[in-house]
């Protein structure tokens, strides 16, 4: 089949024109550029709240499509976000990708992205979002137009993507670029219909159709065995399909190019569909570390290497009930959670239950349950802990994470703990009159939620354990306000899920590499809205319209 479309002919005339005025030898190295394509856990579908505190995503820069428009070769500094309409605040596995790449490069680098959610490969798959296919068979693709034209080929409009990168950004670049990789995630909208049984043979084609379409573009023959990165689906997922996941693992076993992330026992939100916060690092991490063995990255140490949750933790997500037992999904098991202990008399409710224990209504949670706790009133000092002793430790500094989400206007002095660091749930000036001596406070800067509708936020201290300590970790909260009086009602709830816990360096300082982005102060760094969403990793407000944000940490007015 003949790939040399228009765009390429006048992508290849761009390139000649480049070299003809280039100098004879470039001090610059060729800048890296990575595919990313597939349907809806490529495109995004984390919610902008999970993002990680210590995101930095200034060294990548985007160009993204969604097989309906079209950006004409612009790149911009990657910033997290989906193009679905009505939920656009969404993050997919590639920008824990992103984050550690560009840790690992130290320079920019460029990803041209195609996805689609609820997209298949096979026209047959008459749930395909739209009726777009990411067919490369040529009895369909020939007769096709792109997407983004108004057509429904997928793979045409990632091509005219393609090419306009190169004809209007890339081929000016100092040194050139080099196309690195092809990163994808995709398979579930092919899981009916024709789409399993057609499977090996659809993705097979379109592998080797777009490293043919990538080489013949940029005259680069190397490309025609570009690594090829894809991730399995899920098993708990209400798409999966075996055959699907069977055709993916011949394709990597036969080709020594294609690289399988296996996703199987991987959590997923409460769709059933699409990775959570935590699956979506795993995928990415796998994707990283795949990067690194093939030498197209330097090493790079990510978070899950510094993990030691299951070497130190008992339940840390939730999971398991009182029983010692995992937890079904939707059931309620009321309680102080397995493995866990409390400090604090907790009241009944009106119904004369516990109103505490594990159930699943937060709206981000990991996994099948989180904890909550909940008293009317709470109690003047309540804890939920748990110790680890100092037998399970090294020495070292730790850093301590959960997910939590306390109600607006009812935060009281509700904070994560690590021994004696702390990290309240609000802004500093929320708690004037509640610290504690001996604590070391930092503050989330988060304004509360919603009764309707719980989206935990992403809550982290450190601390430094010695030879000998134990670290006792958990969540403190009561009813004592700010304002010096007691609350009569619940004000100090609290729902919790996912403890992490991190081995960051040595106590000398000279262990892991500390890659905290908080800053002397202990306030976060970066913009955010005040429902608690980053808007950008940097402190600076220009451009943003008119209103109140939390800059650094502080609540502060944009005129």
């Amino acid at each position: 089949m003949n790939l040399k479309t228009e765009f390429q002919v006048r992508a290849v005339a761009s390139l000649m024109s480049v070299a003809m005025f280039a100098p004879a030898v470039s001090a610059a190295d060729p800048v890296p550029v990575f595919i990313v394509a597939g349907q809806s856990n490529s495109d995004g579908r984390v919610p902008d709240t999970d993002v990680p505190y210590y995101a930095d995503f200034s060294k990548c820069m985007y160009s993204y499509a969604d097989g309906m428009t079209f950006r004409d070769g612009a790149f911009e500094t990657y910033t997290p976000y989906t193009l679905v309409n009505g939920d656009s605040k969404r993050f997919g596995y590639d920008a824990f990708v992103y984050h550690y790449v560009g840790e690992s490069l130290g320079d920019k680098f460029y990803v041209i992205k195609e996805t689609l959610g609820g997209t298949a490969i096979d026209p047959s798959c008459a749930n395909s979002n739209k009726g777009y296919f990411w067919s490369c068979d040529p009895g369909w693709y020939d007769a096709q137009t792109a997407s983004s034209q108004g057509g429904k080929s997928l793979m045409k409009s990632f091509e005219r993507s393609f090419m306009a990168c190169v004809e209007n950004t890339l081929a000016a670049i100092e040194g050139g670029y080099d196309v690195k990789a092809i990163l994808w995630h995709q398979g579930e909208s092919d899981s009916t219909y024709d789409g399993p049984q057609n499977y090996y043979g659809n993705l097979s084609a379109l592998i080797a159709h777009m490293r043919g379409f990538i080489a013949e573009a940029t005259g680069n023959d190397a490309y025609r065995n570009l690594p090829f990165i894809m991730g399995t689906v899920p098993h708990r997922s209400k798409q999966y399909n075996a055959d699907v996941e069977a055709a993916q693992r011949r394709i990597a076993s036969e080709d020594e190019n294609v690289h399988l992330v296996d996703m199987s026992e991987q959590t997923l939100q409460k769709d059933g569909l699409h990775f959570d916060a935590t699956s979506a690092e795993y995928m990415a991490v796998n994707v990283v570390r795949k990067l690194a063995d093939l030498d197209i990255i330097p090493e790079v140490t990510t978070w899950p290497d510094r993990e030691v949750t299951d070497e130190l933790l008992v339940n840390p997500d939730f999971e398991i009930n009182r029983a010692g037992e995992i937890n079904p999904a939707g059931n309620v098991d009321r309680g102080v959670p397995y493995g866990w202990e409390s400090e604090g008399e907790l009241k009944l409710n009106n119904s004369g239950a516990m109103s505490y224990g594990i159930n699943n209504d937060g709206a981000n949670l990991h996994g099948d349950n989180l904890c909550w706790i909940n008293s009317t009133p709470m109690p003047e000092f309540f804890e939920l802990s748990q110790t680890v002793p100092a037998a399970k430790l090294e020495p070292g500094e730790y850093e301590v994470r959960c997910k939590l989400w306390v109600e607006v206007a009812k935060k009281n002095n509700c904070r994560l703990f690590a021994n004696e660091a702390v990290q309240y749930f609000g802004y500093e000036e929320d708690y004037g009159n509640l610290l504690v001596e001996g604590e070391e406070a930092t503050y989330a800067g988060y304004p509360g939620g919603q009764n309707n509708n719980f989206v935990l936020r992403n809550m982290h201290v450190r601390v430094k354990v010695g030879e000998g300590d134990d670290l006792k970790i958990g969540i403190r909260s009561s009813c004592l306000k700010n304002d010096g009086t007691k609350s009569k009602d619940n004000a100090g709830w609290f729902k919790l899920d996912e403890f992490r816990v991190f081995r960051v360096g040595d106590l000398s300082g000279s262990g892991v590499e500390d890659v905290s982005a908080v800053s002397s102060t202990g306030s976060r760094t970066g913009v955010y809205d005040m429902e608690g969403r980053l808007l950008r990793h940097d402190n600076f407000t220009a451009g943003l319209p008119s209103g109140i944000y939390v800059v650094g940490g502080k609540k502060t007015l944009v005129k």
